[in-house]
């Protein structure tokens, strides 16, 4: 059987899979409103584009919470197995689905049941890679091989953008719509097989059970609060940085839209060795310091650096958004570590599950939304920065109270 290390390597190889697959719904949102809703309008068809991708948000608490209980209950491996399929199979079927235009109203119905699906299982997907690979990583390599879990979704995001960007380089939108739209989901199929081949081989670890007198309720309660609120903050400034931040620029700044887009690509290059470093650097600061030294430093320094948005000049503009990058990754890439040091092993699988989903169900969908609607009411460009900042402070307490590891 496999030894610790090369168990964990399923982890490690084609992690953002998930994300690609995810991610490549969005980067075709327009196309995919054309091909499978009815309106005459153009921005109508993206809203309801945009409807059944955030549909497959919602799903994802139950797909946490079912998995985890499973994780906690029957082992680690047998979650992740499941979740691969899950994820898989509907995003294949995507690409083979009808268009309105052929099979009417039947279209969309099954594009959101496929879509209710693949938010169900990615409920249990990064979480449950996390939780295996924290328990399967040597002590010495724990920290940094946990931060490659971040980073998995920075590369299943630039790897789903690089793949809509081929597709509408090599083909013009009519032979996009007629059938080229199909290769991204498509594409899902052999890279689902591929990491397959790699979970199969998992084996699963021992679960320390807790005292019988010891409720799942009480075992979460406080845990599932502070890391809870641990990754609320990780989850609103990284959206405010990498989602929102070329509208902001674009609409309240009057950027152009490709520096913007440039902009954030770069933000999304640099955040991954930082996040690397943040893992590395736990190994021998702990990750307790590092978190509590990144909470301190984003409430330091996100106010003033916000002005630098502001200003005339692209460079300061750009410094701006990789020094933030930079501040947000001193959290952002040892949280998934945190959050599995929060919880005993006889919870963490479903601890995990619940911290990571619920912040990034209800706070990533809503930050972009929340952030512009309050710009536009209060006129206040540094919104988004005392947004940042009350997370934070409410993160605060929590990781103070972090704990030193725990097996």
């Amino acid at each position: 059987r496999r030894n610790p290390q090369q168990q964990i390597g399923f982890g490690l190889m084609l992690l953002s899979h998930s994300f690609t697959l995810v991610s490549i719904y969005a980067y075709l949102v327009d196309v995919i409103g054309q091909l499978f809703f009815s309106s005459s309008d153009a921005v109508s068809r993206v809203i309801q584009a945009f409807a059944v991708f955030t549909v497959g948000y919602l799903a994802r608490p139950l797909g946490s919470f079912l998995f985890g209980v499973m994780g906690d209950r029957v082992g680690r491996a047998r979650p992740l197995k499941i979740v691969l399929m899950l994820m898989a199979v509907p995003t294949a079927l995507i690409g083979f689905l009808p268009t309105y235009k052929e099979i009417g109203l039947f279209a969309p119905t099954a594009l959101l049941v496929l879509r209710l699906i693949q938010g169900f299982a990615m409920g249990g997907e990064l979480p449950g890679n996390a939780c295996y690979i924290f328990e399967a990583a040597p002590i010495d390599r724990k920290s940094l091989l946990c931060s490659v879990i971040t980073v998995s979704s920075v590369l299943g995001t630039l790897l789903a953008s690089l793949v809509a960007f081929l597709l509408f380089r090599y083909f013009d939108r009519p032979v996009i719509l007629e059938w080229a739209w199909r290769i991204p989901f498509l594409l899902g199929i052999p890279l689902a097989i591929g990491i397959g081949f790699i979970r199969r081989e998992i084996n699963d670890l021992p679960i320390q059970q807790g005292s019988r007198s010891d409720s799942v309720f009480s075992l979460l309660k406080q845990p599932l609060l502070d890391a809870a609120l641990l990754f609320s903050s990780v989850t609103v400034f990284s959206y405010v940085l990498t989602v929102w931040m070329p509208s902001y620029l674009t609409r309240f700044l009057g950027y152009s839209v490709s520096l913007a887009q440039f902009t954030n690509v770069l933000v999304l290059l640099v955040l991954i060795p930082f996040y690397l470093a943040a893992g590395l650097f736990s190994r021998y600061w702990g990750v307790q310091k590092i978190v509590k030294i990144g909470l301190v430093v984003t409430l330091i320094s996100v106010y003033p650096l916000w002005f630098g948005l502001r200003s005339a000049s692209t460079s300061i503009v750009l410094a701006t958004q990789l020094i933030l990058a930079v501040v947000a990754s001193s959290v952002a890439g040892v949280v998934m570590e945190a959050l599995a040091r929060y919880f005993p092993s006889a919870v963490r699988c479903r601890g995990m599950n619940l911290a990571y989903t619920l912040p990034a169900v209800f706070l990533g969908g809503t930050t972009p939304l929340i952030c512009t609607w309050m710009i536009q009411k209060t006129g206040s460009l540094m919104f988004p920065a005392f947004y940042i900042l009350f997370f934070g402070l409410l993160a605060l307490p929590a990781a103070w109270r972090l704990k030193p590891l725990r097996l």
